[in-house]
């Protein structure tokens, strides 16, 4: 763990350099965060204005309020302030690889823990955010503390305030980052089939918990949210905006594009149109272009999210790739973040199709990997949204591949016994 946080600290410096944040771009918490010193609320980061004071819910509220937390203590987008925050995000992830050793011991054995470990340590896609004032490498630590509290709570009956603590963790997470929602319930259901079989009475009561603390959580924000802009919603506004990025027109004629096109901080007559008629309505008025552009072209749809799951997955550039481009990476970094995430699945998928038999445990960590690719696979893809499950996928390649290799040795020295016992009935 120490060694990766060193790791980290010094991309960092190799980099962007400590104490020093990106230029124009992933500045929306940094905006967030001194807004909300400003004005005392979080206000649209797509409205550039400085003097804008409406309300939005376009960000989750807690790394905004930790940005505001770090600034108001050492200042606003100062040294010492971007400072602490890339250290934060190296302890985030360092902290992670424990965790992660701490899963696969449990789930594969020491040797699995300590190859597991090893991978998120270096693994490019938990060191290359170090530098972003954004919720990423804290939301990778997030999630990867609720996979080991789902198998924390399956070792030993916990009683009805352990499942109302998982509950309120998963509500927190949710305002931190709510994308893992889509697995909560196989987080839940995992340690509760391990303890209680599939007996539908003995779970109703640590389900009906864990949702009463994940409402709990939720519900300040949810009412925040009700009283500005009279609807319910769930933590965030923009997902019909990340929808209308994946479907827009440059989806097939520029993908690379996009966000220069479509997107208010980029494009000077979006951030026109959403200045004049608000970010809720702007939000909506995306959700009716993207209804409209998959209602009369599904299959073109389907295309689309083909490309963007296999770039989710691969790591490749097919849904950005410019107009005569071959979608593989051109910069050698970002060439060789594609090639290890590559080598990690093609190594669990080898793995798991080689056994006859896998683990309950492993199948359950493959399926919230999976569940939680499906929002970004149907909406829009950057590389930094596979950051949150690789902790994971460290876990899976790891524990995969020792079962692999232990299974092999297993034959060979059953081989070698039966061997021994042929030459010696033959003798």
């Amino acid at each position: 763990m120490i060694g990766a946080f060193a790791l980290r600290l010094a991309f960092c410096a190799g980099t962007t350099g400590l104490g020093r944040s990106l230029g124009k771009d992933y500045r929306e918490y940094i905006v967030a965060g001194q807004r909300l010193l400003e004005h005392g609320t979080l206000t649209s980061p797509f409205i550039t204005s400085d003097s804008t004071t409406t309300p939005s819910a376009l960000l989750p509220p807690l790394y905004a309020g930790l940005v505001a937390a770090v600034y108001k203590l050492l200042g606003t987008e100062t040294f010492l302030a971007t400072l602490a925050l890339q250290v934060l995000n190296a302890i985030a992830t360092s902290v992670t690889v424990l965790f992660v050793f701490l899963i696969a011991r449990r789930v594969g054995g020491v040797r699995a823990a300590w190859i597991a470990a090893l991978l998120a340590a270096i693994n490019p896609m938990l060191l290359g955010f170090t530098t972003y004032i954004w919720d990423t490498n804290v939301f990778c630590f997030g999630v990867v503390f609720g996979v080991w509290l789902a198998l924390h709570v399956s070792d030993k009956p916990i009683g009805w305030p352990g499942w109302l603590g998982l509950g309120l963790y998963l509500g927190a997470l949710a305002l931190l980052n709510p994308a893992l929602t889509i697995a909560y319930p196989l987080l839940v259901l995992w340690p509760l089939s391990k303890t209680h079989g599939w007996r539908f009475g003995a779970m109703l009561g640590p389900i009906g918990m864990t949702v009463c603390g994940w409402l709990v959580a939720v519900m300040p924000w949810t009412v925040r949210n009700y009283v500005h802009f009279g609807e319910l919603m769930y933590i965030r506004s923009g997902l019909m905006h990340e929808l209308w990025l994946g479907v827009c027109p440059e989806a097939d004629t520029n993908p690379a594009a996009i966000f220069r096109r479509q997107s208010p901080l980029q494009d000077g007559e979006a951030q026109h149109r959403i200045a004049s008629i608000g970010e809720q309505a702007y939000i909506k008025e995306c959700s009716q272009r993207a209804r409209t552009a998959i209602s009369a072209n599904p299959w073109r749809f389907a295309r689309l999210v083909a490309l963007r799951t296999t770039d989710y997955w691969a790591g490749t550039l097919f849904s950005h790739r410019r107009p005569g481009g071959t979608g593989w990476p051109q910069s050698p970094t970002r060439l060789a973040v594609m090639l290890f995430l590559q080598i990690e699945g093609f190594a669990i998928v080898v793995c798991l199709l080689a056994r006859r038999k896998i683990s309950l445990d492993l199948r359950w960590l493959l399926a919230i990997a999976l569940l939680f690719s499906l929002v970004y696979c149907v909406t829009h893809v950057q590389l930094r949204f596979r950051a949150p499950i690789e902790p994971i996928m460290a876990v899976l390649a790891a524990v995969s591949v020792t079962d692999m290799v232990g299974a092999v040795r297993s034959r060979r020295v059953l081989s070698a016994d039966t061997s021994a016992v042929d030459n010696d009935y033959s003798t």
